[in-house]
């Protein structure tokens, strides 16, 4: 499966982490986990303040990916798609706002 790494960190930096998990309301969690491990994930706008993985906003698309374990990945994938987004083979699909996001390594189909 994945190979993503939680994060060594130092006890100054957990403090951090939980400080601000506080400002937050307790009403978050938040994981670190190292970079190199990590995975990335190409959403689309849908409305403000709510995303979509790529592959759901897109299932005319064949063999697109929404995930990739390298950000210079998902930086060419998110490149190529919005290339094809802009070319006339795509004019029946809708052009919406992209981005990468460190994501995760808990990959949900229910949603």
């Amino acid at each position: 499966m994945l190979n993503v790494k939680v994060a060594q960190l130092s006890p100054e930096e957990l403090k951090a982490i939980r400080d601000l998990e506080k400002t937050l309301n307790d009403a978050v969690c938040l994981l670190a986990v190292e970079k190199k491990g990590a995975l990335y994930v190409l959403e689309a706008k849908m409305a403000p303040n709510r995303w979509k993985r790529i592959d759901r906003v897109y299932p005319e698309i064949e063999d697109l990916q929404a995930f990739f374990q390298r950000h210079e990945d998902a930086h060419d994938a998110k490149a190529a798609l919005k290339s094809f987004l802009n070319s006339p083979k795509a004019k029946s699909l809708q052009k919406r706002p992209i981005r990468i996001r460190l994501s995760v390594p808990v990959i949900d189909d229910s949603v």
